[in-house]
């Protein structure tokens, strides 16, 4: 059962691999106005998407650290999967659960446009305010929870992989997807 789960898991991200890289192509072949194939745009974009990435990581492991923690890798291939979800909310924005369970996930939506990954990630590790390590109980107002802030945080979690994108509503929509997943089980995050 657990073979078959594995193979499952590895058959989709292979998939998403080579998805991203199909994308990655198809984007790099589009033809500007003056003839050039958009070098300068391009590199627009790759430099907010590193700072993007930067912030992200940055915000998470900053997290980790605080609770003695290994730091996250970003996945590109996670990353995509996160692109694809974010991109299938355009219409409504709701920050719901994606189907798929093989990550772990937190999801937000700033009112407005103009919102940074930092900005969007920081709820999620100030939920750590209402967590109790020593009960491992969460202390939060309703309407509030700590298992954002736990997935964050979660110890054999070593991968993640986001994906903020403008609604229609010109409200902002950060999904991050974690692998391997937290959240299971009755052990502690950390």
């Amino acid at each position: 059962m657990a073979r078959t789960r594995m193979s499952s898991l590895w058959s989709i991200l292979l998939l998403l691999a080579l998805s991203a890289a199909l994308c990655t192509r198809s984007a790099a072949a589009t033809n500007d106005d003056d003839g050039s194939y958009g070098t300068d745009l391009d590199a627009g974009r790759r430099a907010r998407s590193a700072a993007t990435v930067a912030e992200i990581l940055s915000v998470h492991n900053e997290a980790r650290r605080e609770v003695g923690v290994p730091p996250l890798v970003w996945s590109p291939q996670i990353a995509g999967y996160a692109k694809g979800f974010a991109q299938s909310r355009r219409g409504d924005c709701a920050p719901r659960r994606s189907p798929l369970f093989y990550f772990g996930e937190n999801v937000v939506v700033g009112k407005g446009r103009h919102w940074n990954a930092t900005a969007l990630a920081a709820p999620w590790v100030a939920e750590g305010q209402w967590y109790d390590y020593g009960s491992n109980s969460c202390a939060a107002p309703p309407g509030a929870g700590c298992l954002r802030y736990t997935q964050v945080v979660w110890r054999n979690t070593t991968q993640v992989g986001c994906a903020r994108i403008v609604c229609g509503s010109n409200d902002t929509l950060l999904v991050c997807d974690y692998f391997p997943p937290g959240n299971y089980g009755t052990g502690r995050p950390y």
